[in-house]
C-alpha cells in the first residue's frame, strides 16, 4: 500500500473507489453487493497474477491500471456497504 500511495497510480485508486461506491447503491442487495466485492478481489488477484508473467510491456502497464482500479473498487464498494445500510436504517 505504501508503493501505492507514494506513486501516481493513487489517482486510478482514487477513481476505482469512486466508481466503486457510486456503483453500490445501484445494487439493491448486500449478497449483490458482496459478490461485486468478490469480483473486484479475483479482478485484481487475475491482474495481479499476469502482470507477474513478464510478457508484454503494455501488457504489464494494462494490467497495473486495472488492478489498482480494481482494488479502489473495492475500498469503494467495501465503504458503500455500512452506508447503504445506515440510509436504509434511516428509512425505515
Amino acid at each position: 500500500m505504501q508503493e501505492l500511495f507514494e506513486s501516481d497510480t493513487i489517482v486510478l485508486f482514487i477513481i476505482g473507489a469512486a466508481l466503486g461506491f457510486g456503483i453500490g447503491f445501484k445494487l439493491k442487495t448486500a449478497k449483490s453487493r458482496i459478490c461485486a466485492v468478490i469480483t473486484c478481489t479475483l479482478t485484481y488477484a487475475v491482474c495481479e497474477g499476469i502482470s507477474n508473467i513478464h510478457t508484454n510491456f503494455m501488457a504489464e502497464l494494462f494490467m497495473l491500471f486495472l488492478g489498482t482500479a480494481s482494488l479502489g473498487a473495492i475500498a469503494g464498494m467495501l465503504l458503500n456497504i455500512p452506508v447503504c445500510r445506515l440510509i436504509a436504517k434511516n428509512n425505515t
